[in-house]
C-alpha cells in the first residue's frame, strides 16, 4: 500500500517503505545508546583501576632505606637433631641490613619440641633481632612465653571450642636473649608469670629449652591459690617469697632458693629452701621445706588463736590432696615444737614427726612422734609434766563447722615415763615445790574428756616413784596402773594392780592392788598387804604409807613380826615377837609403832595383851595401855648352893600372869613398870598393888657357869619385882599386906615393908612387924621388929 508523502510531495510513499525507515531509526537510537554505555563503563573502569593503584601506593610500605640489603616474608627456620626438630623460629618479615651480622624479624613466634619431642613450648614477641654468627636472638620489647607439653598441646587442640583450657605455664617479660646453640634464654628484666596454680612476679629468667626448665634469678614472689583450705573460708592463698625459683615443666617441680617464705591464712613457713610439686593439673601435691645452703632449718608457725604451734625440723614435708586439703605434715630431723593454750604450755622434740589432717578443716586427725620423743608441759598454775618416749601417737575427733578437732586419745607405742612435776599454791593438791611423781610403763594410753585429759592408763612394768623434798623417795611397781588427771594437767589418783611392790628407804612392801592419792601424799596397800622393814614384817587388810610424815598406817587383821636380832623392840626372848592388832600406826623417822584394838604381843613365853601397844625402837620402849594383860616367866635359880636347905630339887620357871592400866617396859633397864590396879598372879601366889616394878634377868647360853639357865638362851625372865601401894600378897591360906613388897626370884622371898606390914595365916595367925620376909619355897617367916629378927614358922608348904 502506496500513499502520499506529502501534500506539497507529488510522489507517492508506500506504507512498507514508511515502515522500514522507522525501525532503522529506533536500532540507530539504540546503538548510540549502547555505545554510550560502552563508553562510561570504559571509563569507569579506567576510574576503578587508577583508584585503586592510588590506594595500592598509599598502602604500599615506604621504599627500602638505603643499608638494607633485603626483606622478605613468612620467615621460618628449624634447629634439627636427626630427624627431630627441636626448635623452629619464624617470623612474617625477616629485614637483612648491609653491612651487618642481623636479621630484624617481626611477629616472631619461637616453638621449642625439645630433644624427644616432648614439648610444645612457644616463646612470642612483636621484633627481634637475629645474629647469624651465633644464632642468638635478641627480642627488646615485650616477650611472652607459654610452657606446656606435647600432650598438653594436643589436649589442648581437642578443647577447641569446648571451653575447656589446657595447663599451660605463662611468662611475660622483656629484652630476652635466645641463644640457638644451647637453646638458652634469659632476661634480668622484671618478669611476671602465671601457672594452673597461681601467679607471681620475680627479677630476671633463664630458660632451658632443651631441659624444659625455667629459673626465676631474683626476688620472686609467688601467690599460689588452693581450692583447699578452711572449710568456712573455701579457697585459700599461700603466699611465697624467695630469693630464686627454679622450674622443671616436665617434672612440674617448683625449687624456692632461699631465705625462702611461705604464708597462709592457717601457718607461716621460713626455710632455706622449698621444693614444690604440681600434680598434672599443677595443683600443688608436695611441699618441701629444707635448711638448703643458707643453713637456716625450716620452721613452721600457725595463726591458730586458740593454740598457736611452732615446729622446727632439718626437713618438713606438707602433702595435699587432689582439692588441694593440707592432708599431712611431716617432719623430719631434730623436731623441735611448742604449742601455747589458755592452760597450759607445751614443749615437744623428737627425730622424727607427722601429723594427718581431717579434710576440709585443717585440723589435726593424728600425730606421730619417733624417736627420743620428748614432751613437756607446763601448767600457768607453775606445774609441770614430762613425757619421754621413743614412739607417741595421739587421735583427735572429727571436726564440725562449730566445733574444732579435740584429743580424744594418746598412746606410747613403746615404753615410756610420764613425770609431774608440783608447784607452790596448787590447792592443796601438791607436797610442795620440786615434789615429783615419776611413772614408768612399757605402754601408756591416755583417754580425755571433751577434749580433756581425764585418765592415764599403764600397761607392762609400771613403776612409780614419787619424791618429796626432805624424805625419802616411794618407788612402787605393777602390772597395770591407772592415773586420774586433773584439768590443771596434774594427777589426783594412781591405781596400780597385779602383784604391786613399794619401796620407801629401808621399808619394802607388796599387795595386790595400791592407791595413791596426790593430796594426802598417801599409798595404801590393799589385798594381802605386807610392809617389811630391817627389823619387822607386818601382814595387814590395808597398809597406808603416809610418805610427807614418814607415818605407816595398818588397818584390819593386823599381824606383825619383829626380829630381836635386828635390835627391833621389845626382846623379850631371843626369838621373833609376834604383834596383832586392828591397827597400826607407825613412823620410819622416829622408829614408833603404835597398835591399837586388841592389841597382842607374844615373844617366846611372854605375852602381852591391851587396848594398845606401842613400841619406841630408838628407846628401846614398849608402852602398853589400857586393859593389860601380860604373861612373863619367872626365873628360877638352878644352882642347889643358892636355894634353902630344906629344898634342893630344881624347878622349872613359873609364868606370872599380870594385870593393870598401863605398862612400860625399859629394854635399857630390864624393867617393866606397871601402874593401876595392878595384878600379879602365878601358880600359887597373888599380888595387888598400885604401881609394880618388874625386873627381868636375860639368860644365858646353857651351862654357863654363873648365870641362870632355865630357859632359852637370850630370854628375859623376873628376877625381881617391887610392888608400891597397898600391896597384898596372896599364898593359899596366907595373905600378907604393906605398902611395899619386893619379890627376889633368886631364893624365892617376899620383902614386906612399909606402913604396918602384916601377915594373915589361917593356922599361925596374924603376924605384924617392921618388915616381914616369908619364903615361897616353905613356909619360912622372918620377922623384923624393934624387939629385932625372929623366925616365926618354918614347916613346908605343900604346892
Amino acid at each position: 500500500m502506496c500513499i502520499r508523502d506529502s501534500l506539497y510531495t507529488p510522489q507517492k510513499v508506500c506504507l512498507t517503505e514508511v515502515m522500514k525507515r522507522s525501525e532503522a531509526a529506533r536500532y540507530a537510537r539504540w546503538s548510540a545508546a549502547a555505545a554510550v554505555l560502552l563508553a562510561l563503563a570504559t571509563i569507569a573502569v579506567y576510574l576503578q583501576h587508577g583508584f585503586l593503584a592510588r590506594l595500592q601506593r598509599k598502602g604500599a610500605p615506604p621504599a627500602a632505606p638505603q643499608n638494607v640489603e633485603r626483606q622478605s616474608a613468612g620467615l621460618a627456620f628449624s634447629k634439627m637433631e636427626g630427624d627431630r626438630k627441636v626448635f623452629t623460629v619464624e617470623a612474617s618479615k625477616s629485614t637483612e641490613f648491609r653491612n651487618q651480622d642481623g636479621n630484624l624479624l617481626e611477629e616472631v613466634k619461637i616453638t621449642i619440641f625439645g630433644k624427644h619431642s616432648e614439648r610444645n613450648d612457644t616463646i612470642r614477641t612483636h621484633s627481634c633481632k637475629y645474629t647469624k654468627a651465633n644464632g642468638t636472638i635478641f627480642c627488646s620489647g615485650t616477650v611472652q612465653i607459654d610452657l606446656q607439653t606435647a600432650a598438653e598441646a594436643e589436649l589442648a587442640k581437642k578443647r577447641t571450642g569446648t571451653g575447656a583450657a589446657a595447663p599451660v605455664s605463662h611468662v611475660e617479660t622483656r629484652s630476652v636473649s635466645f641463644e640457638q646453640a644451647t637453646g638458652t634464654a634469659h632476661t634480668d628484666q622484671p618478669v611476671t608469670f602465671a601457672f594452673p596454680a597461681g601467679t607471681g612476679q620475680a627479677t630476671g629468667v633463664e630458660y632451658n629449652s632443651e631441659a624444659g626448665t625455667m629459673k626465676l634469678l631474683r626476688d620472686v614472689n609467688m601467690k599460689l591459690i588452693q581450692s583447699g583450705g578452711p572449710k568456712s573460708k573455701g579457697a585459700d592463698k599461700v603466699l611465697i617469697h624467695g630469693a630464686s625459683l627454679d622450674f622443671n615443666r616436665d617434672t612440674r617441680i617448683l625449687h624456692l632458693i632461699g631465705p625462702a617464705h611461705a604464708e597462709s591464712s592457717a601457718a607461716k613457713l621460713d626455710a632455706g629452701e622449698i621444693t614444690l610439686n604440681l600434680d598434672e593439673d599443677y595443683r600443688a601435691e608436695k611441699l618441701l621445706a629444707t635448711a638448703g645452703a643458707q643453713g637456716s632449718k625450716p620452721r613452721v608457725v600457725s595463726s591458730a588463736a586458740t593454740a598457736p604451734m611452732k615446729l622446727t625440723a632439718n626437713n618438713l614435708t606438707a602433702s595435699f590432696d587432689a582439692a588441694g586439703w593440707l592432708k599431712k605434715l611431716d617432719a623430719a630431723g631434730s623436731v623441735n615444737g611448742s604449742r601455747h593454750t589458755a592452760n597450759e604450755d607445751d614443749d615437744f622434740a623428737s627425730d622424727n614427726a607427722s601429723v594427718d589432717l581431717w579434710p576440709e578443716f585443717d585440723e589435726p586427725k593424728q600425730i606421730n612422734l619417733n624417736g627420743s620423743v620428748v614432751v613437756k608441759t607446763k601448767a600457768k598454775n607453775g606445774e609441770s609434766r614430762l613425757l619421754e618416749t621413743s614412739k607417741l601417737r595421739m587421735e583427735f575427733t572429727a571436726p564440725t563447722e562449730s566445733d574444732a578437732a579435740r584429743p580424744k586419745r594418746a598412746e606410747t607405742l613403746a615404753a615410756g615415763t610420764v613425770q609431774w612435776i608440783d608447784a607452790a599454791g596448787s590447792g592443796g593438791t601438791s607436797a610442795g615445790p620440786g615434789s615429783r611423781t615419776k611413772l614408768q610403763a612399757e605402754k601408756f594410753v591416755v583417754g580425755f574428756v571433751a577434749g580433756t585429759a581425764k585418765q592415764l592408763a599403764a600397761t607392762g612394768s609400771v613403776q612409780a616413784q614419787r619424791e618429796i623434798p626432805g624424805n625419802e623417795a616411794q618407788i612402787a611397781t605393777a602390772s597395770r596402773g591407772l592415773a586420774q588427771l586433773i584439768p590443771a594437767g596434774g594427777w589426783s589418783q594412781l591405781e596400780l594392780q597385779d602383784h604391786v611392790k613399794l619401796k620407801q628407804g629401808d621399808r619394802s612392801g607388796q599387795a595386790d592392788r595400791a592407791v595413791a592419792v596426790r593430796a594426802a601424799q598417801t599409798m595404801t596397800l590393799m589385798g594381802q598387804a605386807v610392809v617389811r622393814d630391817a627389823a619387822t614384817e607386818t601382814h595387814a587388810a590395808n597398809i597406808i604409807f603416809m610418805q610427807a610424815t614418814g607415818d605407816i598406817r595398818a588397818e584390819g587383821g593386823v599381824r606383825s613380826t619383829a626380829s630381836p636380832s635386828k635390835g627391833a623392840a621389845p626382846q623379850f626372848a631371843a626369838v621373833p615377837a609376834n604383834i596383832t592388832a586392828e591397827k597400826m600406826q607407825a613412823n620410819a623417822k622416829t622408829g614408833r609403832a603404835l597398835y591399837s584394838g586388841h592389841a597382842r604381843l607374844w615373844q617366846g613365853e611372854s605375852v602381852l595383851e591391851s587396848d594398845s601397844i606401842e613400841l619406841l625402837q630408838k628407846e628401846k620402849q614398849l608402852n602398853a595401855a589400857g586393859n593389860v594383860r601380860a604373861v612373863f616367866p619367872q626365873a628360877v635359880n638352878r644352882d642347889p648352893g643358892i636355894l634353902p636347905a630344906s629344898n634342893k630339887t630344881a624347878k622349872r620357871a613359873a609364868l606370872w600372869h599380870l594385870a593393870a592400866e598401863t605398862l612400860t617396859y625399859q629394854e635399857l633397864e630390864n624393867r617393866a613398870h606397871l601402874e593401876r590396879n595392878v595384878v600379879v598372879q602365878s601358880d600359887a601366889e597373888r599380888m595387888r598393888s598400885a604401881i609394880l616394878d618388874i625386873y627381868f634377868t636375860r639368860t644365858g647360853q646353857p651351862g654357863t657357869p654363873g648365870k641362870p639357865s632355865n630357859g632359852p638362851a637370850g630370854a628375859q625372865q623376873i628376877s625381881r619385882a617391887v610392888g608400891t601401894g597397898g600391896v597384898v600378897v596372896q599364898e593359899q591360906n596366907r595373905k600378907a599386906t604393906a605398902e611395899r613388897a619386893e619379890f627376889t626370884a633368886a631364893d624365892g622371898k617376899f620383902v614386906m615393908s612399909g606402913g604396918n606390914p602384916t601377915l594373915f595365916d589361917g593356922v599361925q595367925g596374924t603376924t605384924t612387924g617392921r618388915q616381914l620376909t616369908f619364903f615361897l619355897a616353905d613356909d619360912t617367916i622372918i620377922v623384923d621388929s624393934e624387939n629385932g629378927s625372929r623366925t616365926l614358922t618354918k614347916h613346908r608348904v605343900e604346892k
